[in-house]
């Protein structure tokens, strides 16, 4: 969990999950599963190249192997590069900036499986509106990304 704080109180707030192949920790892993309600359809699509992965790192400063080529992807079991899912979070919410409020939103999604490099999505939404649902989609309905907005509480 990660937060940042001002005099004010809470100005961001994240909570991240880091996973790790062949790690078994003890308990029942407990996901909330942001599951579709509303009708969604195609608003936009794209592609990602095989190079976003550096692009991304030399932004973000996140040069995780597996990220930066299918060499050093296959390194730690990955058959290609794989787009880093900040990115597509990020390239999503460009892509949906006709569909969100401007403030006072938040923004949970959930990856699902790796879009790898090079790679074409497809953006499915809800109807513009203060809260909505998103999923990202790759070659034979490959779900990658699902998601929602909503107003702050």
């Amino acid at each position: 969990m990660t937060t940042l704080d001002d005099q004010l109180g809470t100005l961001w707030e994240a909570q991240s999950q880091m996973l790790c192949r062949g790690v078994k920790l003890e308990g029942e892993p407990v996901e909330d599963v942001l599951a579709s309600t509303l009708a969604l359809t195609q608003v936009a699509q794209w592609k990602a190249p095989s190079d976003i992965g550096r692009q991304y790192a030399r932004v973000s400063g996140d040069y995780n192997p597996i990220h930066l080529s299918a060499a050093s992807a296959r390194l730690f079991g990955f058959p290609s590069a794989i787009a880093h899912g900040l990115w597509n979070k990020a390239r999503t919410l460009a892509a949906l900036a006709d569909h969100l409020p401007t403030a006072n939103i938040e923004i949970a999604v959930q990856f699902k499986k790796p879009v790898r490099l090079p790679s074409e999505v497809a953006l499915l939404a809800s109807a513009a509106g203060s809260s909505g649902d998103l999923q990202l989609i790759g070659t034979g309905d490959l779900e990658h990304m699902v998601g929602h907005w909503r107003p702050v509480a």
